[in-house]
């Protein structure tokens, strides 16, 4: 045997263990998080940072609106990042007759921070809240979202965070919520391990204590991957965490619509993957080498070998997705898996070449470039 066959074959087993272990937690240690008592209401400030979403903020602020939570106790706190479009316009609009939204002209840049980092370090100084819940403009939380995400906080739990799913039935879309349904379960996998990942920025609820701790956005390293900044930092003061994967606990999001879009997302989210734990980097290393892999394997192996390869992987993938879905009550997503998989193979390449061009880090209509993208 020589030496590519020998990696080709490390590769698969590898590769299949990391599969193995993924379904075998999601299936024997899954741990639903449990509603606080109805008695517990502490004052909650929800935190929206907004800049050009006159196509979603509607459906975002709707959604807050049809919250559980009595109105009594919670806060909406909503930051226009210099919008160019009717953002703005909307928001005073749907508010005028509710006193607990108030909306904010962010104009100033304060310390370190900037872009959606400043909108939420402006609105955390405001807030006063005991807990700050914090999600996007373009997302639509879960009825009971409030009371989901604080039954994630034990004593020393500093940051709780749940699961997002991409709404919409283009091919595109369906390919978005299959590539978030794997990526949200893996993270929960990995997190229950005791292995810190991220706090997810759309959907995610920080301890203000904890907030205070690291100093808030205005004293960190600026980032483009703020949620991440601010969980590392969290996680430094001494503070635990959770991540949720449950129903309740678990947001909807508009699809990206255009490739460009999509691609500067994920190289977003890219320039903080060398941050993350290594036995999570070495998984979603050889995630994208998994085509390329397979096209060298078909050169090197008799091709039954590379068909059991591809069908074992294919079918464990489809099992975890499956065992994710069931926990989020979800319709089954066996009808996207061919697409999902099609992706795996063209998408990694695509970004690969375009985190290559000296583009920086589009996001919101802004650039990031140089050490602006990650301290």
């Amino acid at each position: 045997m020589n030496v590519i066959l020998y990696l080709i074959l490390l590769y698969a087993c590898l590769y299949i263990l990391f599969q193995l272990i993924l379904i075998f937690r999601i299936s024997f240690y899954y741990k639903p998080v449990s509603f606080p008592a109805d008695s517990y209401k502490p004052l909650v400030s929800i935190l929206i940072a907004a800049r050009n979403e006159e196509k979603n903020i509607l459906n975002c602020l709707l959604a807050i609106d049809r919250l559980n939570y009595p109105k009594g106790c919670m806060e909406v706190w909503i930051g226009d990042d210099q919008s160019t479009d009717h953002t703005n316009t909307l928001v005073a609009d749907y508010i005028k007759d509710k006193s607990y939204f108030q909306l904010i002209a962010i104009e100033k840049q304060m310390g370190n921070a900037k872009g959606k980092a400043n909108v939420l370090a402006h609105l955390a100084r405001r807030a006063t809240g005991e807990f700050l819940f914090i999600t996007d403009a373009d997302i639509e939380v879960p009825v009971y979202w409030i009371e989901a995400l604080l039954g994630g906080f034990e004593k020393q739990t500093g940051i709780v965070s749940g699961s997002t799913l991409v709404k919409g039935n283009t091919i595109t879309a369906r390919i978005q919520r299959t590539d978030w349904v794997y990526a949200f379960g893996m993270v929960h996998v990995v997190s229950e391990m005791n292995m810190p990942v991220t706090a997810v920025g759309n959907n995610m609820a920080i301890r203000r204590t904890c907030y205070e701790s690291t100093g808030g956005y205005e004293q960190m390293p600026f980032s483009v991957t703020e949620d991440l900044e601010l969980f590392k930092n969290s996680l430094q003061k001494g503070w635990s965490f959770r991540n949720l994967l449950d129903e309740a606990s678990t947001a909807v999001s508009a699809p990206l619509s255009s490739l460009r879009e999509l691609l500067d997302q994920r190289k977003r989210w890219t320039t903080g993957a060398f941050r993350l734990p290594m036995l999570l980097i070495l998984f979603l290393a050889m995630q994208a080498m998994y085509f390329p892999v397979l096209i060298v394997a078909c050169f090197n192996l008799p091709l039954i070998w590379v068909l059991m390869f591809w069908l074992t992987i294919f079918n464990l993938q489809s099992g975890f997705i499956d065992s994710v879905a069931r926990k989020l009550r979800i319709n089954s997503l066996r009808n996207n898996l061919l697409l999902f998989e099609m992706n795996r193979y063209v998408f990694p390449v695509l970004l690969f070449i375009y985190r290559t061009l000296p583009l920086g880090v589009k996001w919101k209509g802004r650039t990031y470039k140089g050490k602006e993208i990650q301290p």
